[in-house]
């Protein structure tokens, strides 16, 4: 699917327009191998990096080819099973702006909307707010998963197996997450850095304290990442001690019916036994057992068994 976004000079919102004008922000999501060829011969890209720009597991990076800027990017999202995250590409040259994905994603639906508004509609202007939102994404995600985190934290006693599950998927999703800043931001120098990439002075200042942003959301996945460990280690531990308590008590309880069932088994033998003709050997038997029991339950509180 190919759509394309035009912003008229005296309006702060875009639309969308049927066809490709000077200026206008093609975004293409899961295209045909017609539309790919379109597009590859309509703007003259590289149809590898093209390619490339449709794995939602392709690893940040930038790269020039024929004077156009490919930048592949990660961002978050929840429209892909399984995934925490997706990657995708921009196409940046003097002519032309176009974002390319597998999947429609979080981050265009809501740039590309009606209701958003902007102030300037230029390419620099455009990558500038992709580059902001990728932040605020991953930000509000992380910041998100470390409330989740922090409520569990208080309620340890009372985590069941359900809320080990998602601290599990947190710890996954953030191990994602951390993987991927380091290409991002090294994308964000990049895009700063080269040439081809032309920003204002004020957007490269934006650019600047995103970087900023994004190491401070990375030391965020790791202090979160570090008590999700802490608090799985907790839960372990205490599962551990609580097995050890029920299989030490189903073994004293084991020991305690065997005492019992060991005197009756022997009176129920035909051989000659004390008492066996008494008509009070039901309560003697009693007494040797519950004075066993007495003395049993002494040795084990004196132990701290029980």
């Amino acid at each position: 699917m190919i759509d394309y976004y035009y912003k008229k000079k005296k309006e702060d919102k875009i639309e969308k327009i049927d066809n490709f004008v000077e200026g206008s922000w093609v975004n293409v999501v899961n295209p045909s191998k017609e539309e790919i060829d379109f597009l590859v011969k309509k703007f003259n890209l590289s149809e590898p990096n093209f390619i490339d720009g449709l794995d939602i597991h392709e690893n940040p990076r930038f790269e020039i080819d024929d004077k156009k800027a490919y930048i592949y990017l990660n961002c978050p999202t929840n429209k892909i099973k399984h995934e925490y995250d997706s990657s995708f590409l921009i196409v940046y040259s003097k002519d032309s702006f176009i974002t390319i994905a597998k999947n429609s994603l979080e981050i265009f639906d809501r740039i590309l909307n009606s209701k958003t508004k902007f102030s300037a509609f230029s390419n620099s202007k455009n990558m500038t707010k992709i580059l902001f939102l990728i932040s605020r994404l991953f930000e509000t995600s992380v910041h998100k998963i470390l409330k989740d985190t922090k409520t569990n934290r208080a309620q340890l006693d009372k985590l069941k197996n359900r809320d080990i599950e998602k601290l599990i998927n947190y710890e996954d999703q953030l191990n994602n997450y951390i993987a991927s800043f380091g290409g991002i931001t090294s994308v964000y120098s990049r895009v700063l850095r080269d040439k081809s990439v032309k920003f204002l002075k004020k957007d490269e200042e934006i650019v600047e304290d995103l970087i900023i942003d994004l190491n401070e959301t990375l030391n965020l996945c790791k202090q979160t990442l570090k008590t999700i460990s802490n608090m799985r280690n907790y839960y372990s531990t205490k599962l551990s001690n609580d097995l050890n308590k029920t299989v030490s008590l189903l073994t004293l309880v084991t020991i305690f019916i065997s005492i019992p069932t060991l005197l009756t088994s022997f009176y129920g033998m035909n051989v000659n036994l004390p008492l066996q003709n008494s008509a009070n050997i039901l309560p003697v038997l009693g007494g040797i057992v519950l004075a066993i029991f007495v003395v049993f339950g002494l040795i084990l509180k004196r132990k701290k068994i029980i």
